[in-house]
């Protein structure tokens, strides 16, 4: 797989007008950001904790383990996300899906990250460099 990526950035590099090839690049902290440099990895957490404040630490050491750079967090609550109703649009119509007959506003509530977890989360990351701030 590198060498396909690399063949193909190396097809778009020759794309680029000559003032691009030849040093445009971004910093921000201690990150350099541009055509010459590795690509910045954001892993997703998502919902994939399950509602367990230990598997969510356990996914930011695995995202730190894999090469990843920093780790994206999705926190909200269901309420800033849908409406609790059992409306058409509302619920998951799809017999083949996963979810079928579940409502959405449940399902953003079971995925959420809990305000209460951050401090944790940033913690272990932070442990793992992570968080980097900018300079």
């Amino acid at each position: 797989m590198p060498d396909a990526f690399n063949a193909v950035s190396r097809s778009q590099h020759l794309l680029l007008p000559e003032t691009q090839r030849q040093g445009t690049f971004m910093r921000i902290g201690h990150y350099s950001f541009g055509p010459h440099q590795r690509p910045y990895l954001i892993a997703e957490m998502s919902g994939n904790h399950n509602q367990s404040l230990e598997r969510a630490l356990a996914i930011v050491d695995a995202a730190a383990a894999h090469g990843a750079d920093a780790i994206k967090l999705q926190t909200y609550t269901a309420d800033t996300m849908t409406l609790d109703v059992r409306k058409l649009g509302f619920v998951i119509e799809d017999a083949g899906s996963l979810w079928a007959g579940r409502q959405l506003y449940e399902l953003y509530d079971q995925a959420r990250t809990l305000w209460d977890w951050h401090k944790s989360i940033m913690a272990r990351a932070a442990s793992h460099a992570l968080l980097q701030q900018p300079v």
